[in-house]
């Protein structure tokens, strides 16, 4: 017979090995079974009346050590379809809906796997008739950032030309900023300062490159190194009015880090544009208690470089505009995002709805 130490000493072995066997079967990937149940509730979506597809895309993320996929789709409706999408999480029984801002997202345990954009036909897509006037002033308004300007003065100076009001959003430390924020400002632009925050780390390959970016803000520096690096970059990108996050998908979830920078550009009169790279962000709502004027990005343009995508995308910018009465847009310094914009924002104003900095919102 064992000493009752040593049963006692089995009985913890055995429960922690049960409990670590646990942890590791969820280590699994889960892109494959998520990518499996987004595709099997598009093709049910396909089936209804009145929905047209416009545009689908997967995008890779990691959340926490869990591996998986997120469909982003956009669909055109003839009926509000709350019914039709409640009736659609019957067929999975672990999926569950719920609703977001401006559509709705299905998940599968804490796992998005699939968000809607939904666009009632008829709005959204609809040109002014033949000989029909514009308003003057039109009641609806769109701000458009592009993001991560600083490095090239001949692909700023093509956005620079654009007929609207664009508002430019520059990386500290890089070649450019300071002539591109002084040639935006000569112009008019609105200059905003980029600042780099810390992201989960092991996303796409992108973003682990893009962590090594000059002046990252890291949640484990102290709050007297967050304010000497934030003093910094305001220093660097001259006639800046406002400020937004690149990357940031961890800091921006920080409440007391983000607390710490929206003070510092507090101070100086700042405003705030929460760039919502993760959905847990906080930025907004700090930004809401300090009394800042802030906004939140509704809409990526251009998750694909792809022209026909981006036009879809200025579509469903253009339909919340129409619904809520502004909308903002962030996009990226590209060849496809300039050519999109250059094809898709006369077809907006055609339609009432004016290009505006983003700080007159």
């Amino acid at each position: 017979m064992l000493p009752l130490f040593q049963w006692i000493l089995l009985f913890v072995v055995v429960v922690l090995t049960f409990y670590f066997a646990r942890e590791i079967l969820r280590l699994r990937d889960h892109r494959a079974v998520t990518q499996r149940d987004a595709k099997r509730v598009v093709a049910l979506l396909v089936r209804q009346r009145g929905w047209t597809l416009l545009t689908t895309t997967w995008v890779d993320r990691i959340e926490r050590r869990n591996e998986w996929a997120m469909a982003v789709t956009t669909w055109k409706v003839a009926s509000l379809p709350q019914s039709t999408l409640r009736a659609l999480s019957k067929p999975f029984p672990r999926v569950h809906l719920e609703r977001e801002e401006g559509g709705w997202s299905y998940y599968r345990g804490s796992m998005e796997i699939l968000r809607l954009l939904l666009v009632p036909a008829g709005q959204g897509v609809r040109g002014a008739k033949k000989g029909e006037k514009i308003k003057a002033k039109p009641r609806f308004r769109v701000a458009i950032v592009i993001d991560d300007m600083g490095y090239r003065m001949d692909v700023a100076q093509a956005f620079l030309d654009l007929p609207w009001p664009i508002t430019f959003s520059i990386l500290p430390f890089t070649p450019k900023e300071r002539e591109i924020a002084r040639l935006a400002w000569e112009k008019g632009k609105d200059v905003m300062l980029h600042i780099p925050m810390a992201a989960n780390g092991k996303g796409e390959a992108i973003e682990r490159l893009e962590s090594r970016t000059p002046g990252m803000l890291q949640v484990s520096m102290s709050d007297r190194e967050l304010r000497h690096l934030v003093m910094r970059e305001i220093q660097e990108v001259p006639y800046a009015k406002g400020a937004n996050n690149h990357m940031g998908s961890r800091f921006t979830r920080d409440p007391k880090k983000m607390r710490i920078v929206l003070e510092e550009l507090k101070t100086r009169g700042y405003y705030f544009l929460d760039s919502l790279t993760d959905s847990r962000s906080v930025a907004y709502k700090v930004a809401l208690h300090l009394g800042m004027k802030c906004f939140k990005r509704d809409v990526f343009l251009d998750n694909s470089r792809d022209v026909p995508y981006i036009l879809r995308q200025l579509d469903a910018l253009g339909y919340l505009a129409r619904k809520r009465g502004y909308a903002i847009a962030i996009g990226h310094p590209s060849r496809a995002t300039l050519l999109a914009l250059r094809q898709g924002l006369p077809k907006l104003e055609k339609r009432g709805i004016r290009v505006v900095p983003l700080s007159k919102l």
